[in-house]
């Protein structure tokens, strides 16, 4: 019986069929020196709306924001500083990133005096031009063009430190961790769409989100991004380790603990996979595949009853599912009608 029914799944499915018809924003809101401001005001308004939306800013200076995918006037002010304002285009179900920098009026008078170039000026930004553009193409999801020039960004932001007599400034340095940023996430994303490049570009990549990881420890994109590469390289270790980060950033998620199952599944770990396919559905209870995947660990562990009770409610939330008529087979054995 339990050697019958006991296989492997390959396929990992997907848990949200419903189209999205929202846009995402995130990101910090810094002074010049990379310090986070977390009494800063955040609010987006539609130019054709009067509607002003206040975005609650955490004790990282980071934000999170979601709602509809449109062109929004972006205010931040915060006692101290001069007023930034610029206008921004939320993708839809994508995710915009915003990494704003809020200056003392002393700073601003400083970079508006007249006066000879400051050394490193003139490649800071061509770099930033190169980064600008790169975002655009991100968002609009062209990432091949986007790690193009991303790259061409992070050169010229690189020449500016190297430019730059004494301690390069503050803003030159930040702006080449957003582009290192920008040139790390356009990579995986073109590996994640091409299996031909993706282990050279995403071990490329590897030090650089490593990197972001440590100076943005706030943003959970990056221990994604390295729990996928270390999926890839078999490092389940390292793997559950970026996937703790991201929970502890953006709370439980019931496809991290899914994943985590059907890897250990896979390798015919089920004792191991039991409690995750457990808590994937104490997170989220209408995960059909989760309930099936759990009877067969408890297949696995001889826990017959427990079985019956999971195959039952996979096929009272899926009885056209993918595996329904496995459960229906199994449930049709006669070891289960003393359960």
């Amino acid at each position: 019986m339990r050697n019958l029914y006991f296989c492997a799944i390959a396929t990992i499915v997907s848990l949200s069929l419903n189209a999205q018809t929202t846009g995402n924003m995130r990101g910090k809101v810094t002074d010049s020196a990379g310090k986070p401001i977390p009494s800063a005001k955040l609010a987006l308004r539609r130019p054709d709306s009067s509607q002003i939306s206040e975005i609650k800013i955490n004790s990282a200076g980071s934000y999170q924001w979601r709602g509809a995918p449109y062109e929004y006037e972006l205010t931040a002010s915060a006692q101290g500083y001069v007023e930034h304002k610029e206008t921004v285009k939320v993708p839809l179900a994508n995710t915009l990133t915003k990494d704003i920098v809020l200056r003392t009026p002393e700073e601003v008078s400083v970079d508006n005096s007249p006066g000879q170039p400051v050394a490193g000026r003139e490649s800071a930004t061509v770099g930033i031009n190169a980064y600008n553009e790169a975002g655009q193409l991100f968002n609009e999801k062209n990432y091949s063009q986007a790690l193009e020039i991303s790259e061409k960004a992070v050169t010229f932001f690189s020449k500016s430190v190297e430019e730059s007599s004494g301690e390069p400034p503050s803003d030159v340095q930040k702006h080449l961790l957003s582009a290192k940023k920008l040139y790390a996430l356009s990579m995986f994303e073109v590996g994640n769409a091409d299996t031909a490049q993706r282990s050279e570009l995403w071990l490329k990549a590897e030090p650089i989100l490593l990197e972001c990881l440590e100076k943005l420890p706030g943003d959970s994109i990056f221990a994604q991004c390295l729990a996928e590469i270390a999926g890839m390289k078999g490092d389940t270790e390292a793997a559950s380790k970026y996937i703790d980060m991201v929970e502890k950033i953006e709370g439980p998620i019931a496809g991290n603990s899914y994943n985590r199952g059907v890897d250990l599944y896979n390798a015919g770990k089920t004792t191991e996979a039991l409690p995750h396919f457990k808590r994937a559905i104490e997170i989220d209870s209408k995960m059909p595949e989760a309930y099936y995947l759990l009877a067969m660990c408890e297949l696995g562990e001889g826990n017959f009853a427990a079985a019956k009770t999971n195959l039952q409610k996979y096929l009272a939330m899926a009885p056209k599912g993918k595996f329904a008529s496995e459960a229906q087979e199994i449930l049709a054995d006669p070891a289960f009608k003393s359960n």
